[in-house]
């Protein structure tokens, strides 16, 4: 059964969303660039069929994603160092463990 995680952080000082679902390594994650709120440039990847390490947390698919979108998008990221942190009581759903937390199950 597949799960599916609705939330939001931070990357390089901008803000994104990701929307993650299926199991855990084999996800579609879809990455969502936010600007005061509204929606911008999206990119995506289906870890079932296209090339990825499927060990990989959902953070550091995400970090790939969003760099990718930067650089096609050729972002003016407000905190170019800014390293990757989850955006605190911004989720809509978060039930999709990392691989990490599937192994110890």
């Amino acid at each position: 059964m597949g799960l599916e995680m609705i939330r939001e952080f931070k990357y390089r000082g901008e803000t994104f969303r990701v929307n993650a679902h299926g199991v855990a390594g084999h996800e579609e994650v879809f990455i969502i660039h936010l600007v005061d709120g509204e929606e911008l440039a999206e990119i995506s990847i289906d870890r079932m069929t296209e090339e990825n390490d499927t060990s990989a947390p959902i953070e550091a698919i995400c970090v790939m994603l969003c760099d990718k979108l930067i650089a096609e998008e050729n972002m003016d990221c407000a905190d170019v160092g800014g390293g990757f942190v989850w955006v605190e009581g911004a989720r809509a759903r978060d039930v999709l463990p990392s691989n990490k937390d599937a192994l110890a199950h």
